[in-house]
Protein backbone atom coordinates (compact mmCIF):
# COMPACT_ATOMS: atom_id res chain seq x y z
CA UNK A 1 0.00 0.00 0.00
CA UNK A 2 1.93 3.05 -1.21
CA UNK A 3 -0.04 5.53 0.90
CA UNK A 4 0.52 3.56 4.12
CA UNK A 5 4.28 3.29 3.51
CA UNK A 6 4.48 7.01 2.83
CA UNK A 7 2.43 7.78 5.95
CA UNK A 8 4.73 5.63 8.08
CA UNK A 9 7.75 7.45 6.68
CA UNK A 10 6.28 10.88 7.44
CA UNK A 11 5.18 9.79 10.93
CA UNK A 12 8.66 8.56 11.81
CA UNK A 13 10.29 11.75 10.52
CA UNK A 14 8.04 13.74 12.84
CA UNK A 15 8.59 11.52 15.88
CA UNK A 16 12.35 11.60 15.34
CA UNK A 17 12.26 15.38 15.29
CA UNK A 18 10.23 15.62 18.48
CA UNK A 19 12.06 13.17 20.74
CA UNK A 20 12.63 14.73 24.13
CA UNK A 21 14.35 13.58 27.28
CA UNK A 22 11.58 12.23 29.51
CA UNK A 23 11.55 10.35 32.76
CA UNK A 24 11.08 6.60 32.66
CA UNK A 25 7.39 5.65 32.56
CA UNK A 26 6.82 2.16 33.92
CA UNK A 27 3.40 1.88 32.25
CA UNK A 28 4.60 2.78 28.77
CA UNK A 29 4.72 0.15 26.03
CA UNK A 30 7.58 1.94 24.25
CA UNK A 31 10.37 1.55 26.79
CA UNK A 32 13.79 0.53 25.54
CA UNK A 33 16.41 -1.03 27.81
CA UNK A 34 20.02 -1.18 26.62
CA UNK A 35 22.69 -3.19 28.43
CA UNK A 36 26.01 -1.39 28.75
CA UNK A 37 29.38 -2.17 30.30
CA UNK A 38 30.79 -5.05 28.27
CA UNK A 39 31.30 -3.56 24.82
CA UNK A 40 34.67 -3.62 23.13
CA UNK A 41 36.03 -0.06 23.01
CA UNK A 42 32.71 1.16 24.38
CA UNK A 43 31.86 4.83 24.74
CA UNK A 44 31.25 6.13 28.23
CA UNK A 45 27.87 5.78 29.86
CA UNK A 46 27.01 9.45 29.37
CA UNK A 47 27.06 9.06 25.59
CA UNK A 48 24.23 6.55 25.73
CA UNK A 49 22.32 8.56 28.33
CA UNK A 50 22.32 11.46 25.88
CA UNK A 51 20.32 9.36 23.41
CA UNK A 52 16.63 10.18 23.80
CA UNK A 53 15.63 6.77 22.49
CA UNK A 54 16.94 4.89 25.56
CA UNK A 55 14.98 4.62 28.82
CA UNK A 56 16.73 2.04 31.02
CA UNK A 57 20.44 1.17 31.09
CA UNK A 58 21.43 -1.95 33.03
CA UNK A 59 25.18 -1.71 33.63
CA UNK A 60 27.11 -4.91 34.04
CA UNK A 61 28.38 -6.73 35.74
CA UNK A 62 28.84 -7.73 39.32
CA UNK A 63 30.13 -11.05 38.04
CA UNK A 64 31.71 -12.40 41.26
CA UNK A 65 29.68 -12.79 44.43
CA UNK A 66 31.06 -12.44 47.99
CA UNK A 67 31.42 -16.17 48.55
CA UNK A 68 33.83 -16.29 45.58
CA UNK A 69 35.42 -12.85 46.05
CA UNK A 70 37.21 -12.69 49.40
CA UNK A 71 34.09 -11.40 51.15
CA UNK A 72 33.29 -8.61 48.69
CA UNK A 73 31.73 -9.06 45.24
CA UNK A 74 33.78 -8.47 42.09
CA UNK A 75 32.88 -6.08 39.28
CA UNK A 76 33.81 -5.62 35.64
CA UNK A 77 32.81 -2.71 33.41
CA UNK A 78 35.36 -3.26 30.63
CA UNK A 79 37.27 -0.02 29.90
CA UNK A 80 35.51 2.11 32.53
CA UNK A 81 37.60 1.40 35.64
CA UNK A 82 41.34 1.85 36.10
CA UNK A 83 43.93 3.67 38.17
CA UNK A 84 46.10 3.27 41.24
CA UNK A 85 44.12 1.29 43.79
CA UNK A 86 42.29 -0.89 41.32
CA UNK A 87 40.29 -2.98 43.76
CA UNK A 88 38.93 -2.72 47.27
CA UNK A 89 40.51 -5.26 49.63
CA UNK A 90 37.91 -7.69 50.89
CA UNK A 91 37.54 -8.87 54.48
CA UNK A 92 38.50 -12.46 53.65
CA UNK A 93 41.88 -14.21 53.97
CA UNK A 94 42.77 -14.36 50.25
CA UNK A 95 43.68 -10.98 48.68
CA UNK A 96 44.17 -12.63 45.28
CA UNK A 97 40.37 -12.86 45.07
CA UNK A 98 39.80 -9.11 45.50
CA UNK A 99 38.00 -7.87 42.37
CA UNK A 100 35.66 -5.05 43.41
CA UNK A 101 36.80 -2.19 41.18
CA UNK A 102 37.42 1.07 43.00
CA UNK A 103 38.53 3.60 40.39
CA UNK A 104 35.70 4.33 37.95
CA UNK A 105 35.77 8.14 37.60
CA UNK A 106 33.64 8.35 34.46
CA UNK A 107 30.87 6.31 36.06
CA UNK A 108 31.04 8.49 39.17
CA UNK A 109 30.57 11.56 36.98
CA UNK A 110 28.07 10.13 34.50
CA UNK A 111 25.48 8.37 36.66
CA UNK A 112 23.97 11.48 38.33
CA UNK A 113 23.85 13.33 34.99
CA UNK A 114 22.14 10.37 33.36
CA UNK A 115 19.51 10.43 36.09
CA UNK A 116 18.92 14.12 36.73
CA UNK A 117 19.45 15.58 33.26
CA UNK A 118 18.36 12.77 30.96
CA UNK A 119 15.84 10.91 33.13
CA UNK A 120 17.41 7.46 32.66
CA UNK A 121 17.02 4.52 35.00
CA UNK A 122 20.50 3.16 35.75
CA UNK A 123 20.22 -0.44 36.93
CA UNK A 124 23.07 -2.47 38.42
CA UNK A 125 23.20 -5.94 36.83
CA UNK A 126 24.26 -9.01 38.79
CA UNK A 127 25.55 -12.26 37.32
CA UNK A 128 25.79 -12.60 33.55
CA UNK A 129 26.93 -15.38 31.28
CA UNK A 130 29.91 -16.56 33.31
CA UNK A 131 30.49 -19.31 35.87
CA UNK A 132 32.36 -17.11 38.36
CA UNK A 133 29.46 -16.52 40.75
CA UNK A 134 27.15 -18.51 42.99
CA UNK A 135 25.00 -17.74 46.01
CA UNK A 136 23.75 -20.20 48.60
CA UNK A 137 21.87 -19.73 51.84
CA UNK A 138 19.26 -17.17 52.86
CA UNK A 139 21.61 -15.50 55.36
CA UNK A 140 24.26 -14.99 52.67
CA UNK A 141 21.60 -13.59 50.35
CA UNK A 142 20.49 -11.01 52.91
CA UNK A 143 24.08 -10.02 53.68
CA UNK A 144 24.81 -9.57 49.97
CA UNK A 145 21.71 -7.39 49.57
CA UNK A 146 22.77 -5.24 52.52
CA UNK A 147 26.21 -4.79 50.94
CA UNK A 148 24.78 -3.79 47.55
CA UNK A 149 22.45 -1.30 49.17
CA UNK A 150 25.22 0.23 51.25
CA UNK A 151 27.75 0.32 48.41
CA UNK A 152 25.53 1.35 45.48
CA UNK A 153 22.30 2.63 47.03
CA UNK A 154 21.87 5.91 48.92
CA UNK A 155 25.07 7.07 50.59
CA UNK A 156 24.87 7.07 54.39
CA UNK A 157 27.23 8.28 57.09
CA UNK A 158 26.79 4.99 58.96
CA UNK A 159 28.18 3.06 55.98
CA UNK A 160 31.10 5.42 55.49
CA UNK A 161 31.98 5.44 59.19
CA UNK A 162 32.48 1.68 59.01
CA UNK A 163 35.07 2.15 56.26
CA UNK A 164 33.01 0.21 53.73
CA UNK A 165 33.36 0.77 49.98
CA UNK A 166 31.42 3.18 47.78
CA UNK A 167 32.81 2.40 44.29
CA UNK A 168 30.67 5.11 42.68
CA UNK A 169 31.19 7.51 45.62
CA UNK A 170 28.03 9.60 46.13
CA UNK A 171 26.35 8.30 42.98
CA UNK A 172 23.61 5.75 43.48
CA UNK A 173 21.88 3.43 41.05
CA UNK A 174 18.10 3.16 40.46
CA UNK A 175 17.72 -0.54 41.04
CA UNK A 176 19.19 -3.98 40.59
CA UNK A 177 18.97 -6.53 37.80
CA UNK A 178 19.26 -10.29 38.31
CA UNK A 179 20.83 -12.01 35.30
CA UNK A 180 21.41 -15.41 36.88
CA UNK A 181 22.66 -17.96 34.37
CA UNK A 182 24.32 -20.52 36.66
CA UNK A 183 22.51 -23.18 38.73
CA UNK A 184 21.70 -22.45 42.35
CA UNK A 185 22.75 -25.07 44.94
CA UNK A 186 19.79 -24.28 47.22
CA UNK A 187 16.81 -24.00 44.84
CA UNK A 188 17.35 -20.23 44.65
CA UNK A 189 16.77 -19.69 48.39
CA UNK A 190 19.75 -17.33 48.59
CA UNK A 191 18.52 -15.26 45.65
CA UNK A 192 14.98 -15.15 47.01
CA UNK A 193 16.24 -13.85 50.36
CA UNK A 194 18.52 -11.36 48.60
CA UNK A 195 15.80 -9.93 46.34
CA UNK A 196 13.33 -9.79 49.24
CA UNK A 197 15.83 -7.83 51.31
CA UNK A 198 16.49 -5.42 48.43
CA UNK A 199 12.76 -4.72 48.17
CA UNK A 200 12.71 -3.97 51.88
CA UNK A 201 15.52 -1.47 51.35
CA UNK A 202 13.62 0.11 48.44
CA UNK A 203 10.81 1.03 50.83
CA UNK A 204 13.20 3.21 52.84
CA UNK A 205 14.37 5.23 49.82
CA UNK A 206 13.18 8.68 48.84
CA UNK A 207 13.02 7.81 45.13
CA UNK A 208 11.62 4.97 43.04
CA UNK A 209 13.82 1.89 42.79
CA UNK A 210 13.07 -1.00 40.47
CA UNK A 211 13.91 -4.70 40.51
CA UNK A 212 14.47 -6.35 37.15
CA UNK A 213 15.37 -9.82 35.94
CA UNK A 214 16.77 -11.26 32.71
CA UNK A 215 15.77 -14.93 32.49
CA UNK A 216 16.18 -17.22 29.51
CA UNK A 217 13.12 -17.68 27.29
CA UNK A 218 12.30 -21.19 28.55
CA UNK A 219 9.40 -21.26 31.01
CA UNK A 220 10.04 -21.99 33.82
CA UNK A 221 13.63 -20.68 33.79
CA UNK A 222 15.75 -23.18 35.70
CA UNK A 223 17.93 -20.54 37.36
CA UNK A 224 15.38 -17.80 38.07
CA UNK A 225 11.88 -19.30 37.98
CA UNK A 226 11.41 -19.67 41.74
CA UNK A 227 12.97 -16.25 42.34
CA UNK A 228 10.59 -14.48 39.95
CA UNK A 229 7.66 -16.45 41.30
CA UNK A 230 8.24 -15.61 44.96
CA UNK A 231 9.59 -12.03 44.84
CA UNK A 232 7.96 -9.04 43.17
CA UNK A 233 9.87 -7.99 40.05
CA UNK A 234 8.98 -4.79 38.21
CA UNK A 235 10.41 -5.69 34.81
CA UNK A 236 11.37 -8.98 33.15
CA UNK A 237 13.87 -8.77 30.26
CA UNK A 238 13.35 -12.17 28.62
CA UNK A 239 16.44 -13.22 26.65
CA UNK A 240 14.99 -14.42 23.34
CA UNK A 241 18.39 -15.06 21.79
CA UNK A 242 20.23 -17.82 23.64
CA UNK A 243 17.85 -20.76 23.37
CA UNK A 244 16.91 -21.85 19.82
CA UNK A 245 13.56 -23.50 20.54
CA UNK A 246 11.96 -20.39 22.08
CA UNK A 247 13.97 -17.68 20.34
CA UNK A 248 12.71 -14.62 18.49
CA UNK A 249 14.46 -16.01 15.42
CA UNK A 250 12.24 -19.10 15.65
CA UNK A 251 9.18 -16.84 15.69
CA UNK A 252 10.34 -14.93 12.61
CA UNK A 253 11.06 -18.13 10.71
CA UNK A 254 7.51 -19.35 11.38
CA UNK A 255 5.81 -16.05 10.55
CA UNK A 256 7.04 -15.17 7.09
CA UNK A 257 3.42 -14.50 6.07
CA UNK A 258 2.52 -12.42 9.11
CA UNK A 259 2.79 -9.21 7.10
CA UNK A 260 0.15 -10.58 4.73
CA UNK A 261 -2.32 -12.47 6.91
CA UNK A 262 -1.73 -11.09 10.42
CA UNK A 263 -1.94 -14.58 11.89
CA UNK A 264 0.68 -15.36 14.53
CA UNK A 265 2.25 -18.79 14.78
CA UNK A 266 4.05 -19.03 18.12
CA UNK A 267 6.40 -21.85 17.05
CA UNK A 268 7.84 -22.15 20.54
CA UNK A 269 8.07 -18.40 21.19
CA UNK A 270 7.14 -18.08 24.84
CA UNK A 271 5.79 -14.56 25.30
CA UNK A 272 2.24 -15.73 26.06
CA UNK A 273 3.55 -18.52 28.29
CA UNK A 274 5.65 -16.03 30.25
CA UNK A 275 2.65 -13.73 30.64
CA UNK A 276 0.49 -16.61 31.90
CA UNK A 277 3.24 -17.78 34.26
CA UNK A 278 3.62 -14.34 35.81
CA UNK A 279 -0.12 -14.03 36.43
CA UNK A 280 0.02 -16.49 39.31
CA UNK A 281 3.18 -15.15 40.97
CA UNK A 282 4.45 -12.26 43.09
CA UNK A 283 5.54 -10.69 39.78
CA UNK A 284 2.05 -10.67 38.25
CA UNK A 285 2.27 -6.95 37.46
CA UNK A 286 5.76 -7.08 35.97
CA UNK A 287 6.29 -5.67 32.51
CA UNK A 288 7.68 -8.05 29.89
CA UNK A 289 10.39 -6.82 27.52
CA UNK A 290 11.37 -8.83 24.45
CA UNK A 291 15.15 -9.20 24.59
CA UNK A 292 17.13 -9.27 21.34
CA UNK A 293 20.78 -8.88 20.24
CA UNK A 294 21.78 -5.44 19.01
CA UNK A 295 23.68 -6.54 15.91
CA UNK A 296 24.76 -9.67 14.05
CA UNK A 297 28.04 -9.71 16.02
CA UNK A 298 26.32 -9.41 19.43
CA UNK A 299 25.33 -13.07 19.48
CA UNK A 300 23.14 -15.45 17.51
CA UNK A 301 19.51 -14.96 16.57
CA UNK A 302 19.79 -11.36 15.39
CA UNK A 303 16.64 -9.85 13.84
CA UNK A 304 16.75 -7.32 11.03
CA UNK A 305 14.77 -4.09 11.47
CA UNK A 306 11.88 -5.40 9.39
CA UNK A 307 11.82 -8.71 11.24
CA UNK A 308 11.68 -7.13 14.68
CA UNK A 309 9.00 -4.70 13.50
CA UNK A 310 6.62 -7.60 12.82
CA UNK A 311 7.53 -9.28 16.11
CA UNK A 312 6.72 -6.08 17.99
CA UNK A 313 3.48 -5.63 16.06
CA UNK A 314 2.34 -9.12 17.06
CA UNK A 315 2.97 -8.50 20.77
CA UNK A 316 2.59 -4.76 21.33
CA UNK A 317 -1.02 -4.94 22.51
CA UNK A 318 -0.62 -8.06 24.62
CA UNK A 319 -0.79 -8.20 28.39
CA UNK A 320 2.34 -7.14 30.29
CA UNK A 321 4.16 -5.80 27.20
CA UNK A 322 6.52 -3.01 28.24
CA UNK A 323 9.06 -2.66 25.44
CA UNK A 324 12.29 -4.16 24.12
CA UNK A 325 15.63 -4.99 25.74
CA UNK A 326 18.80 -4.95 23.62
CA UNK A 327 22.12 -6.66 24.30
CA UNK A 328 24.37 -4.64 24.09
CA UNK A 329 25.11 -0.93 23.61
CA UNK A 330 28.30 -0.92 21.53
CA UNK A 331 27.14 -3.58 19.09
CA UNK A 332 23.77 -1.87 18.74
CA UNK A 333 25.40 1.47 17.97
CA UNK A 334 27.70 -0.07 15.34
CA UNK A 335 24.95 -2.12 13.68
CA UNK A 336 25.44 -2.13 9.89
CA UNK A 337 21.71 -1.39 9.43
CA UNK A 338 22.03 1.81 11.47
CA UNK A 339 21.85 2.56 15.19
CA UNK A 340 19.73 -0.38 16.31
CA UNK A 341 18.35 1.11 19.51
CA UNK A 342 17.07 4.11 17.53
CA UNK A 343 15.53 1.82 14.93
CA UNK A 344 13.72 -0.23 17.56
CA UNK A 345 12.52 2.85 19.46
CA UNK A 346 11.08 4.28 16.25
CA UNK A 347 9.19 1.04 15.68
CA UNK A 348 7.81 1.08 19.23
CA UNK A 349 6.74 4.71 18.86
CA UNK A 350 5.06 3.94 15.55
CA UNK A 351 2.83 1.30 17.11
CA UNK A 352 2.18 3.52 20.13
CA UNK A 353 1.06 6.15 17.62
CA UNK A 354 -1.51 3.63 16.36
CA UNK A 355 0.00 3.17 12.94
CA UNK A 356 -2.67 0.77 11.76
CA UNK A 357 -2.57 -1.28 14.97
CA UNK A 358 -5.16 -0.31 17.55
CA UNK A 359 -4.88 -1.90 20.96
CA UNK A 360 -8.64 -1.50 21.17
CA UNK A 361 -8.76 -4.48 18.81
CA UNK A 362 -6.54 -6.63 21.03
CA UNK A 363 -9.17 -9.35 21.49
CA UNK A 364 -9.68 -9.67 17.76
CA UNK A 365 -5.92 -9.92 17.21
CA UNK A 366 -5.51 -12.61 19.86
CA UNK A 367 -8.52 -14.53 18.53
CA UNK A 368 -6.81 -14.75 15.14
CA UNK A 369 -3.57 -16.01 16.67
CA UNK A 370 -2.81 -19.70 16.41
CA UNK A 371 -0.22 -21.70 18.28
CA UNK A 372 1.98 -24.04 16.27
CA UNK A 373 4.07 -26.71 18.00
CA UNK A 374 7.78 -25.92 18.32
CA UNK A 375 9.63 -26.62 15.11
CA UNK A 376 12.17 -24.76 13.04
CA UNK A 377 10.67 -23.50 9.78
CA UNK A 378 12.96 -22.47 6.94
CA UNK A 379 12.32 -18.96 5.71
CA UNK A 380 14.48 -18.33 2.68
CA UNK A 381 12.28 -15.53 1.32
CA UNK A 382 10.51 -13.68 4.12
CA UNK A 383 7.64 -11.45 3.12
CA UNK A 384 9.49 -8.40 4.41
CA UNK A 385 11.14 -5.56 2.58
CA UNK A 386 14.83 -6.24 1.99
CA UNK A 387 15.71 -2.63 2.70
CA UNK A 388 14.48 -1.45 6.05
CA UNK A 389 12.01 1.39 6.44
CA UNK A 390 13.34 2.05 9.93
CA UNK A 391 16.94 3.10 9.19
CA UNK A 392 18.33 5.81 11.47
CA UNK A 393 21.40 7.91 10.74
CA UNK A 394 24.49 6.89 12.71
CA UNK A 395 25.80 10.44 12.51
CA UNK A 396 22.63 12.10 13.80
CA UNK A 397 20.82 9.42 15.80
CA UNK A 398 17.56 11.36 15.97
CA UNK A 399 17.33 11.79 12.19
CA UNK A 400 15.34 9.18 10.30
CA UNK A 401 16.69 8.25 6.90
CA UNK A 402 14.99 5.90 4.44
CA UNK A 403 17.02 2.89 3.39
CA UNK A 404 15.42 3.27 -0.01
CA UNK A 405 12.70 5.75 -0.91
CA UNK A 406 11.42 3.29 -3.51
CA UNK A 407 11.07 0.64 -0.81
CA UNK A 408 9.26 3.07 1.48
CA UNK A 409 6.57 4.17 -0.95
CA UNK A 410 5.95 1.12 -3.14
Amino acid sequence: MPSLRLFIFVFLILTAATFSHANYDRNSKTNLALYWGQGGGQQRLLHFCEQSTIDIIPIGFIHIFPQQGNGFPGSNFANQCWGGTYVYPGPGPNPSLDQLQSSCPQLVADIPICQSVYGKKIIFSLGGGTNTYQLSGAANGETFADFLWGAFGPKTSAWISRGLPRPFESSEVDGFDFDIETPSPDNQAGYIAMATRLRQHFQTATKQYILTGAPQCVVVDANMGSLISQVQFDVIFVQYYNTPQCSARNWVNANTNFAMDGVERANGFTYDIWSNFLSGTASANAKLYIGVPGAPDAGGFYLSPDEISWLIKAHFCKANFGGVMIWEATSAENNPHGVYYNIVKNILNWYQGDGGLSCLNEREIEARSTTVSSRIVSATKPVLSKTSSWIVSTTHPSTLLPGSLTTLIR
